[in-house]
């Protein structure tokens, strides 16, 4: 019953980590527009205008969510290798599920983010659209916390299963938080 209990706080903290991170990805999104004197909503996996927001405002509100998951992305990177918290490696996971979808994103489909996001933040820091500066930003991030955990943390051959299992998971998290949101807020902000 212990182990039981200890896992549900490890996978607990791994998925308040991973909501908190897409939270923060969306508000990142929403700081640009607010910055300009537009109104949008950010959700826990989509941001909402409330009015037509100008192409080169959007660029900004494109890298306002890149800038927000980086930021996360090495806080809890620095908190991990600080803290002696008991579920540092949860939290580093969830975390770091953002990049590592990116990244994945981009090995299979060549772009770490459904739409145009990537493109249009690229743009707005002077890089060319068609470019995958932003995916490579990703992929770093994700060699980064993964060679700072294994660092750190030393972990065996044992716990490559409960790697693909979270993997799996996290993917299918985030897919269905962006279903639920979707089908929630689509029809309250369209």
């Amino acid at each position: 019953m212990k182990n039981i209990k200890l896992e549900f706080k490890e996978w607990s903290t791994y998925f308040i980590t991973l909501l908190l991170a897409n939270y923060l990805h969306e508000l990142g999104h929403c700081i640009p527009a607010w910055t300009y004197g537009y109104s949008a909503i950010p959700t826990l996996a989509k941001w909402y205008s409330l009015s037509s927001i100008p192409l080169d405002i959007i660029n900004y509100m494109s890298l306002g969510g890149v800038i927000s998951s980086v930021i996360f992305s090495i806080l809890v990177i620095l908190y991990f290798l600080k803290s002696s918290f008991k579920y540092n490696s949860a939290l580093l996971a969830g975390g770091l599920a953002m990049p590592s979808i990116y990244t994945l994103r981009f090995i299979v489909s060549g772009r770490g983010h459904d739409g145009s996001e990537f493109q249009e933040a690229q743009l707005a820091l002077g890089f060319n659209y068609s470019g995958h500066f932003v995916d490579w930003i990703f992929l770093s991030l994700f060699i980064l916390g993964i060679a700072t955990w294994v660092a750190k943390s030393k972990p065996g051959i044992r716990i490559l299963g409960k790697l693909f299992i979270g993997a799996i998971l996290s993917i299918a998290f985030i897919v269905i938080l962006q279903k639920l949101n979707n089908s929630i807020f689509d029809p309250l902000f369209s």
